[in-house]
């Protein structure tokens, strides 16, 4: 039975029409109801729609370029620094204006700040600074140094004592959702202090609280604006003491419990770790030259489910959208570069009017 060619031709055409709406509907996926805040070397930030990736506004820094972006508890205030790390400028992310800016250097001093802690509450930061003192032939660099700065009348109230007297060049500082405790990590435990006494009221060893034999046990801490405040979900590594080898899994900490829970999942690998929204999934990236691979945590059956070769850049920083359906790839150049979280195939690449320094995706 001959099929007439105008049913032919009306077949095709529906059948083409059906393959532009799905690449429209590709090009114009949506990766939710969120807020994308763009730093650039233009001195500005851009203000991303996330629904539609269009610009919609900027801030624009007094400062200088900025790099690095911290949100307030609430996340109703956003600091930024610039590369030198002397400055700090706060803006106000309703009404997208600088409300207040400050430093600690002067006309004989420059403070370079290398770590930069906000109280939840914004009554205070702890800041590690590291001071170059001008003299007449030279400059002076003094030791690194952990300070109590009022955000509210931008003064320095306290010399934090480092514990045991050993300084150090980094330290890895946080404060509990209600700012009232300050935890200092060291190489065997997590001192816990008062932040408004600054005495130490607590201690935890948290090697003794995961050691079942996998050896020395590191994990970063990352913090993740899908995560519950108190807690922390990531990679860990630790060293087999009887093969000689790494291994890694994933582990979540809730630090005022001073609890982990925690699996492995193989020999360790050079790839990264970004919690998506929900905590069921999680994905990270390989960047090695010539291997990038997209990697899928499937954080409820405790496995990596996929892991994708894919064409990446030299230098590249992921996060996941707001409703978890997309992944950017982001980080040097003006350009945004957008896969679908499920498939991990690419979607489309936004291109901007200025090179990134920093992405930050705010639900």
């Amino acid at each position: 039975m001959s099929v007439p060619n105008s049913v032919v031709q009306l077949a095709t055409s529906a059948a083409w029409m059906f393959l532009i709406a799905s690449g429209a509907a590709a090009q114009t996926a949506s990766g939710g109801n969120g807020t994308l805040y763009y730093a650039t070397y233009a001195k500005k930030i851009f203000v991303l729609d996330e629904a539609s990736m269009a610009v919609k506004d900027s801030m624009q820094s007094s400062i200088g370029i900025p790099f690095g972006m911290t949100l307030s508890g609430d996340r109703q205030h956003m600091y930024i620094s610039e590369p030198s790390r002397q400055w700090f400028e706060v803006f106000d992310l309703k009404t997208r204006k600088a409300i207040s800016k400050f430093t600690l250097s002067d006309d004989l001093r420059q403070v370079r700040v290398s770590g930069f802690n906000v109280d939840p509450r914004e009554r205070y930061a702890v800041l590690l600074v590291k001071t170059a003192t001008k003299k007449s032939d030279r400059f002076e660099i003094g030791k690194p140094t952990l300070l109590k700065y009022d955000l509210q009348k931008k003064v320095v109230t306290d010399t934090i004592k480092w514990p045991d007297g050993e300084e150090r060049e980094f330290a890895q500082i946080l404060l509990s959702p209600d700012g009232n405790l300050m935890y200092f990590f060291t190489s065997e435990d997590i001192l816990i202090y008062d932040a408004l006494t600054l005495k130490q009221v607590d201690r935890w060893d948290l090697q003794r609280s995961v050691d079942d034999g996998l050896g020395r046990w590191n994990f970063g801490f990352p913090e993740s604006l899908y995560e519950e405040p108190g807690f922390f979900t990531g990679l860990f590594r630790s060293t087999d003491p009887i093969n000689n080898r790494t291994l890694m899994g994933v582990a979540r900490v809730d630090l005022a419990r001073k609890s982990v829970d925690f699996y492995s999942l193989g020999p360790s690998d050079g790839v990264g770790f970004t919690l998506a929204p929900g905590r069921r999934r999680a994905y990270g990236l390989k960047q090695q030259v010539g291997n990038y691979q997209f990697w899928m945590y499937d954080l409820e059956n405790r496995r990596v489910a996929q892991r994708v070769e894919f064409e990446g850049r030299p230098r590249m920083g992921l996060d996941v959208s707001t409703n978890g359906r997309l992944l950017y790839i982001h980080t040097a150049g003006p350009t945004i570069d957008v896969y679908d979280a499920e498939t991990l195939r690419f979607v489309r690449t936004i291109e901007y009017a200025a090179d990134m320094t920093d992405l930050l995706v705010v639900p």
